[in-house]
């Protein structure tokens, strides 16, 4: 006796869709998944960094704040900061060693009641509060200014002769005073600027002003030119120099500089422009916001509106099984072995197995091997969950201990690449590997149990 079988439901690609499949390097994917804004970052159709995010309910990252010093708590060597009514903020201390304070003369002593500009670090998460910190930082694609640190920095990703041409521009244009970037606005702003707003910046607004930084950024190598290189100086330190100007004149709690929309922190956050060629939405409003902001920043990305009705971009790209991929304890590698992901409320522990890793002969260089693979994967999954604070991994163990300090050198190599600052601290006496990765967003997992 026979029985019918359905037939399964077929779709059809269309030349379109073939193409955004088949487009060579990685892609930066805007859509909607389950009802939520999504930002996926797509390599070799691989899901490398996802983040899920919500119009009304965005990241406060990067604001800037007038707060309030509500208490001192000595013993944890931190304090306690109200941005807005009743939002208080961590802030430790040794992240307040040169606060500007808008209400009185820094003296080496931060008090209850003192204001001061703060900029959120880390989003409120769980039983957290926001975290904060003093030293704040404005940035554009080209240069950055961090107040509180007169030291200068640059790319590592800047050629030596780029970060002559940096240091020659800075000093050609007198930006400089022994040595440090001045903090003289009438140096600094264009001459515009100078006449209107800068000269107004009296000593009164300035007086207490931390020493400021300078740190040149990897597309500083793209400049053609002065007249490139001014503009892309002036425009940031006219936005400094004004919210200075704001801290001294405006009232408390209020945001000097806003926390940029989601899809932006996205753009910025997730890849360096050199892990993607492509920008792909099918969110029509989206779209627009995309377009100018690529215009101003990125001419030489390609953006690309998806609007398909056959296929669902997130169908496109089998978001669904690479969800479900990304939030399972066991990832396979190509070899045979896997790793298992465990997060505790302490610490995260990922454990490497040999699992169906066939040695062969030479059982020594086959671990060595298998473990390399190991932290490769590691390093991917660390950005991918967005795993944060203290994680200890449990490699196969290893004869020889150049083979375990090769090991922790490869994996330093392959965590340099991630947007979060990254630390491989050491290989335990028991064999394990400590890292820490800071703790920014919440977790790849916790983002979508929140929708």
């Amino acid at each position: 006796m026979s029985r019918s079988i359905p037939a399964k439901h077929s779709v059809t690609v269309t030349e379109n869709e073939r193409g955004l499949l088949e487009t060579e390097g990685g892609k930066l994917v805007f859509t909607e998944y389950r009802g939520r804004q999504c930002a996926l970052l797509l390599r070799g159709g691989r899901l490398i960094a996802a983040s899920f995010f919500d119009h009304e309910k965005g990241s406060m990252i990067g604001a800037v704040y007038i707060g309030k010093v509500k208490n001192i708590a000595k013993n944890i060597d931190a304090c306690f900061v109200e941005i807005g009514e009743g939002e208080i903020c961590f802030l430790p201390l040794k992240k307040a060693a040169a606060p500007f304070l808008t209400n009185r003369r820094f003296d080496g002593r931060l008090l209850a009641g003192d204001e001061l500009l703060v900029q959120v670090e880390r989003d409120a998460q769980k039983n957290k509060q926001a975290s904060v910190t003093a030293n704040i930082s404005l940035s554009n694609d080209y240069f950055a200014i961090v107040l509180g640190s007169p030291r200068m920095g640059f790319s590592a990703k800047l050629t030596k002769e780029q970060k002559e041409a940096a240091v020659d521009f800075l000093e050609r244009n007198a930006f400089l005073e022994d040595g440090i970037l001045s903090r003289d606005p009438q140096r600094l702003l264009p001459q515009a600027a100078r006449e209107g707003f800068g000269a107004a910046l009296g000593k009164e607004a300035l007086e207490g002003l931390p020493p400021m930084g300078l740190i040149v950024r990897t597309r500083f190598g793209e400049l053609a030119g002065q007249e490139e290189m001014l503009e892309h100086f002036y425009g940031l330190t006219e936005e400094f120099f004004r919210m200075v100007r704001d801290g001294r004149t405006r009232q408390c709690f209020q945001c000097l500089r806003s926390a940029p929309p989601a899809w932006e922190a996205a753009v910025q956050g997730m890849a360096s422009p050199g892990e993607y060629g492509e920008i792909v939405t099918d969110r029509e409003e989206l779209y627009e916001s995309l377009s100018a902001y690529c215009a101003a920043h990125m001419p030489e990305k390609h953006l690309r509106f998806y609007s398909e009705q056959g296929l669902p971009l997130y169908s496109l790209y089998a978001l669904e099984s690479k969800m479900e991929t990304a939030l399972r304890p066991k990832v396979w590698l190509k070899s045979g072995g896997y790793l298992v992901i465990e997060v505790t409320e302490a610490l995260t522990v990922i454990d490497v197995n040999s699992g169906k890793y066939e040695t062969g002969k030479d059982a020594g260089e086959a671990i060595r091997r298998l473990n390399h693979e190991a932290a490769e994967e590691i390093a991917l999954q660390l950005r991918l969950r967005n795993l944060s604070g203290i994680i200890l991994v449990d490699f196969v163990n290893m004869e020889g201990k150049e083979n375990g300090q090769a090991l922790l050198e490869h994996l330093r190599f392959l965590v340099r690449h991630d947007r979060v600052k990254t630390t491989v601290v050491d290989m335990t006496p028991l064999g394990l590997v400590e890292i820490t990765r800071k703790k920014q967003r919440s977790s790849l997992a916790e983002q979508f149990k929140e929708g």
